[in-house]
């Protein structure tokens, strides 16, 4: 995989690649995560966006930016055909270092804790679940905010 920055011919194929990527999140949880419904063509105005491809295909989205010392990563996603390749920690990876080319020094992700997939992914990665608190936006759901130090 190789890992560019995103342009706005990319959209198509990142809203794609975001869309099934969440879809089981989407059946799990009742809702869509905010998370895949992120303004793409604001995130690649303000150069916040990546995207993965093999063979010129967009197979991978990153979506990170600096938020007050930190890397937020806002999309992490690889299309479901992909996955299970290592491709989910190429783009960690390239998130911290993007962090700690930036002198930042954690990269930061949330998630529903009832996204577990996803959490023992980040967890495998060596990130660590340093909380859990109340959902913002639905009741009797919780997040789990992740951190590593770059």
């Amino acid at each position: 995989m190789r890992i560019r920055r995103a342009t706005a011919s990319d959209l198509p194929a990142m809203r794609y690649v975001i869309t099934r990527a969440f879809d089981p999140d989407h059946v799990r949880l009742g809702y869509l995560p905010p998370a895949a419904e992120v303004d793409l063509s604001a995130m690649v105005e303000r150069q916040a966006a990546w995207v993965g491809e093999a063979d010129s295909q967009v197979m991978s989205v990153l979506l990170a930016e600096p938020a007050e010392g930190h890397l937020m990563v806002r999309v992490a996603a690889v299309d479901p055909a992909w996955q299970c390749r290592g491709h989910g920690r190429e783009l960690v990876e390239h998130a911290e270092a993007l962090a700690h080319d930036a002198g930042l020094a954690e990269v930061r992700v949330h998630a529903n804790v009832l996204m577990e997939q996803t959490i023992s992914l980040y967890e495998h990665c060596g990130f660590k679940v340093r909380a859990q608190k109340p959902h913002p936006l639905r009741a009797n759901h919780e997040i789990a905010e992740l951190i590593k130090a770059v």
